[in-house]
């Protein structure tokens, strides 16, 4: 019986001794287990609103001369694309939720590492490091020149260089792009383009052979241009002139005498005044304008 409680004393003893690296471990695991806890409440809260796999948008892009042209498309809206060259200091595009952005940067001379980072409108970011372009100086850095202008109901578009084109391209908006290329004259392209009615972009863009490359994008209000009708009474021509976007400027020409009518009311949509007749042949022209758009009327009278 002694020995059986000696014995008791003993294991008791030794449970004494372990309690405090039971204590010890148990604590270990709590601060443990807590870290762990933190560590996960951080990255919810640093991630919270973003969606880990929300699709991503595609990046190309189109080395042209010293610029390079960078094309991005995404499912969500783009809310800003951040750039830096080389590890240098980061610029930013603000394409205010597009899903389709393009827009050109300017290369620095030599071997570039291009680093893109697209953020979404919410807050996804998606990063393209080491994007390697490169550009050389040639002798030929002048880019070409676009001028447009509107000529019974079409847009004439010349585009120049002081050296040689490559190509000429346009498109209208939801429509595919047209490429012209220049002909005997290498350094003039002169294209009309065909107006629908309604409002449209118009997109342009041309390109040398060293690359330089201009571009032009219009919002153009397609038109056919005033209506001119013209009868007869009471001795007169009696000329009515409508137009649903205003009329602009009349002239005529009878016979061999030109005049402008000068009584135009701004913004009229129309418009009536009267040219009395002469003795024997009477050839009237009418000239009616939209802005740039120009419509003729012509007929002959005998009195």
């Amino acid at each position: 019986m002694n020995q059986i409680l000696v014995t008791n004393e003993e294991n008791g003893a030794k449970s004494r001794e372990i309690r405090p690296i039971i204590i010890f471990f148990c604590v270990v695991c709590i601060i443990f287990a807590l870290i762990l806890i933190g560590e996960g409440a951080y990255y919810l809260y640093k991630n919270k609103g973003k969606n880990q796999n929300y699709p991503k948008p595609e990046m190309s892009y189109e080395e042209n001369g010293s610029s390079l042209n960078l094309r991005i498309n995404g499912e969500k809206g783009i809310n800003k694309v951040t750039y830096s060259w080389n590890g240098g200091s980061e610029n930013v595009y603000e394409a205010n939720g597009k899903r389709n952005v393009d827009f050109d940067i300017e290369m620095p001379q030599g071997e570039n590492k291009l680093a893109v980072k697209v953020t979404d409108v919410e807050g996804n970011e998606t990063k393209y490091d080491n994007v390697s372009v490169s550009f050389t100086a040639t002798e030929d850095t002048t880019k070409p020149v676009i001028t447009i202008e509107n000529a019974n109901g079409k847009l004439v578009v010349t585009a120049m260089d002081e050296t040689e084109l490559d190509y000429f391209s346009y498109q209208w908006e939801g429509s595919d792009v047209v490429k012209v290329n220049p002909e005997e004259d290498k350094k003039l392209i002169k294209q009309e383009i065909n107006v629908e009615q309604g409002t449209k972009r118009i997109s342009l863009v041309a390109t040398d052979k060293s690359g330089n490359q201009a571009k032009l994008s219009k919002k153009i209000i397609g038109s056919n241009g005033p209506e001119i009708s013209a009868s007869l009474a009471d001795g007169n021509f009696v000329v009515k002139v409508k137009d649903e976007l205003g009329i602009t400027k009349i002239e005529y020409t009878h016979n061999e005498e030109v005049s402008t009518v000068n009584n135009l009311p701004e913004g009229a949509k129309e418009f009536e005044f009267k040219v009395p007749l002469k003795e024997g042949a009477n050839y009237l022209k009418v000239n009616a304008y939209e802005n740039g758009i120009m419509t003729e009327y012509k007929c002959k009278k005998t009195k």
